[in-house]
């Protein structure tokens, strides 16, 4: 009868969790044990690579050696980093690399470590995790400078993988907020109730800006375009000269209000087109790289949004306060051709010629629209 060589296991082998196997530095003795795992993954936390006869065990069964370099435990000083912990429990916690085992050189207490961190990220409390600890160790007695570096193991930003295991916070993010880490979710699906809501609030301010934008824009446009207006698009062909000194006043009162748009336009709030061809810019030419004629052409990368809003601000400015200045009935036989559907010029400083509003706002509204 033949006699199969025995199995045994690494030193201090245990399970962690389903899929996940912590204990010592892996010896030839323990290979035939570490291959009824089945394993994918080997996480080595010690000074130098495995030797020869384990890598080449790993590379015949197609397991990925990972070597995280750490030294070996001394007395009052704890060789491990956050940041080596951090990627350690990255690997952990990667359904993709299950089933693992996790090593260091006696399995007690760098692997310890790192597995009571592992607890804080499942939302243990520091002494049930602490507790498990002991239970790895030499002597049961935890150092100040272990019990401290579990401890201080908070406020950490921790990748979460997309999938999670079963027995990560029962494989789905239900709690409000993590006790003591900031998680960062690879899949954008997944996120605690605390960041859903802040996702929410935000969609909703996002969401409350564009109506906002849209319905000024509308209303602007509508305002404008109307040409059957109130009464605002028109005057009547006779003011007194009291009537015309209250104008002026109110004029004058007026202009210490514009908008911040208006900086530097006229007394009506049209700023002219040499202003606005300026911060649009020209478009050029293609064909002969010489600037374009059409003055209402804008460049590509030009807000468009904002030079349309600006002009609108300007022509509901002239619309509130600007009709003091419109042409008498007496001079509609003069101004005919210079004059738009509602009555509204302005005055281009540039070219000093009279510019009809309606262009303006059509190049405008055709840009932003």
């Amino acid at each position: 009868m033949i006699q199969l060589p025995s199995l045994i296991p690494p030193f201090r082998y245990a399970m962690i969790e389903e899929y996940l196997f912590r204990g010592g530095y892996p010896k030839p003795r323990n290979l035939r044990f570490l291959k009824r795992l089945r394993l994918k993954t080997i996480l080595s936390l010690i000074p130098s690579p495995l030797k020869p006869e384990v890598q080449e065990f790993c590379k015949q069964h197609n397991i990925i050696l990972i070597h995280i370099q750490v030294d070996k435990m001394k007395e009052d000083n704890i060789p491990l980093s956050y940041n080596k912990t951090l990627m350690a429990l990255q690997i952990l916690i990667d359904p993709a690399n299950h089933p693992l085992y996790l090593h260091c050189l006696d399995g007690a207490d760098v692997t310890g470590l790192i597995v009571a961190c592992l607890r804080k990220l499942q939302m243990w409390s520091t002494s049930s995790a602490m507790s498990e600890f002991s239970r790895y160790l030499h002597t049961n007695v935890i150092s100040p400078e272990e019990f401290e570096f579990v401890e201080n193991f908070k406020n950490f930003e921790v990748i979460i993988p997309s999938i999670l295991p079963p027995w990560l916070w029962g494989g789905q993010v239900s709690f409000r907020k993590h006790s003591c880490l900031r998680l960062k979710f690879l899949n954008p699906e997944m996120m605690t109730e605390e960041e859903r809501e802040i996702k929410a609030r935000k969609e909703k301010l996002e969401k409350e800006k564009e109506d906002d934008y849209q319905r000024r824009k509308n209303d602007l446009l509508d305002n404008l375009l109307d040409t059957t207006g109130d009464g605002r698009h028109h005057r009547s062909s006779s003011h007194n000269n009291d009537d015309n000194t209250d104008i002026d006043q109110d004029i004058s009162s007026l202009s210490s209000n514009k908008p911040p748009s208006l900086a530097g336009s006229d007394d009506i709030g049209f700023v002219p087109s040499s202003r606005l061809n300026s911060f649009t810019g020209r478009r050029e030419s293609k064909d002969t790289g010489s600037p374009s004629k059409d003055r209402y052409l804008v460049d590509v990368d030009v807000d468009v949004d904002r030079v349309m809003m600006d002009g609108l601000d300007q022509v509901e400015y002239y619309n509130r306060y600007g009709h003091h200045y419109r042409i008498n009935d007496d001079d509609d036989d003069e101004n005919e051709g210079d004059r738009d559907s509602s009555g509204s010029l302005m005055l281009d400083e540039e070219t000093e010629e009279v510019e009809v509003i309606s262009r303006t706002l059509d190049a405008l509204a055709l840009e932003g629209l």
